[in-house]
């Protein structure tokens, strides 16, 4: 059995993996002519971004590896952007403000180019890819929006909140592979627009909350083919976009949908949204099945998925979407139940936890705070749901809100 533990003895990677990266991030350190910058260099515009010809080949990011900063990428992206931004404070109140905003502007972007897509229309890329933008900076300056997705409840038909959470995860994914921001776009961008296939089905079968029959699940996986051809639609400058939708459901195992390719033809965007969009259902309630809480989730991907996604990007998972989330409630082995106030992606199995009721559910009159990385005798045995805690007035059951789920279907 793998277990999380295990998986977090290397957390930097492989020395490959990790010279891999140093030899991206230092390639033009070493030419320092190449660092200079152009006289008159045209505006970066939010459109070249998404339409690298050669993303898909190994040296994507030749040529184009500087990181921008928030403020210049905010200027530089576009001409909507850049109006908009001339408008707004240097302080990046536009890109990186108000979470709710950036998040039901993203879901009601992302609703409009899924009817759009479904009638045979363009899909609006530029309006999706500046959402992205707007959550890439974010996500680098703060914790908020990922809370945000974390937190916010939808069903499981609930198919654009689904994907906006899919793209915020990607990118939180995409941060700990040190991903640069045109890259984080890109991945983002993908994200947003992973599912947009399924617009092309039935509602019925969408909404179905019965097991699907055969011929049903089938239609079912063809969704990535529709994303394709919806996609393609953009024209051969995004046709990377359209191609790297498709492999989404692609593992690295060779068992996935819908053309059985194995490791080496999986783009890396495709198997980071791949993984999270299986986490991101896993975290949602299905007709069959309660939720389950973020540990319990990267607990059935590391243990049961063995060799269908890969081991690095398992890894960034673990440090960067946290088992054990801020405002997440868990049990100590003292039978103990708190809080999570303060999480470590060095040590992400042993949070800060505020103690708010003892071993007897009982509420404590003063709460205390348990510091795990410091206290090795002391340690998380289980998540808790929030509403078997503040869901009951007569007080909660600790061995209900511990329970193990059913295997579940996703």
């Amino acid at each position: 059995m793998v277990r999380m533990s295990d998986i977090l003895r290397e957390t930097g990677g492989s020395s490959e993996d990790r010279d891999g990266h140093a030899a991206s991030s230092t390639a033009t350190s070493e030419r320092p002519e190449e660092m200079e910058k152009p006289a008159e260099k045209p505006s970066l515009k939010l459109s070249d971004i998404l339409s690298v010809d050669d993303l898909l080949r190994e040296n994507e990011e030749k040529g184009i590896g500087d990181l921008i900063s928030p403020e210049a990428l905010r200027h530089r992206s576009s001409g909507i952007l850049r109006e908009r931004a001339e408008n707004m404070p240097l302080d990046g109140e536009w890109a990186s403000g108000d979470v709710h905003e950036i998040y039901e502007a993203s879901k009601e972007q992302l609703q409009a180019a899924m009817v759009q897509g479904r009638a045979g229309h363009p899909i609006p890329i530029q309006q999706i890819a500046e959402c992205t933008v707007r959550m890439v900076n974010n996500l680098l300056t703060s914790d908020r929006l990922y809370l945000k997705a974390v937190y916010h409840r939808h069903s499981s038909t609930d198919l654009v909140s689904h994907a906006v959470n899919v793209a915020i995860f990607a990118i939180k994914i995409g941060t700990g592979l040190q991903y640069n921001e045109n890259q984080l776009i890109r991945l983002g961008t993908v994200g947003l627009l992973h599912d947009i296939g399924m617009a092309k089905l039935p509602a019925a079968l969408i909404n179905k909350e019965s097991v699907l029959t055969k011929e049903e699940y089938q239609e079912m996986q063809r969704h990535p083919e529709y994303s394709y051809e919806m996609l393609s639609t953009l024209g051969p400058r995004y046709e990377w976009i359209a191609s790297v939708v498709r492999q989404e459901h692609e593992r690295i195992n060779g068992n996935g949908y819908p053309r059985r390719l194995a490791a080496a033809d999986i783009h890396e965007y495709a198997q980071i949204v791949g993984l999270v969009d299986y986490y991101e259902a896993l975290t949602h309630t299905r007709p069959q099945r309660r939720r389950f809480l973020p540990y319990d989730a990267v607990k059935i991907i590391v243990e049961q998925e063995k060799g269908v996604f890969a081991p690095k990007l398992l890894k960034t998972l673990l440090r960067k979407i946290s088992v054990f989330p801020l405002e997440g409630f868990v049990k100590l082995n003292t039978s103990e139940v708190g809080k999570v106030i303060e999480t470590s992606e060095e040590r992400p199995l042993r949070p800060t936890v505020e103690i708010l009721y003892d071993g007897d559910g009982e509420k404590l009159k003063a709460s205390r705070v348990i510091r795990l990385k410091d206290t090795p005798l002391i340690y998380i045995t289980a998540s808790v749901y929030e509403e078997d805690i503040l869901g009951r007035q007569s007080g909660w059951n600790l061995q209900a809100a511990a329970q193990h789920h059913q295997t579940p279907q996703v």
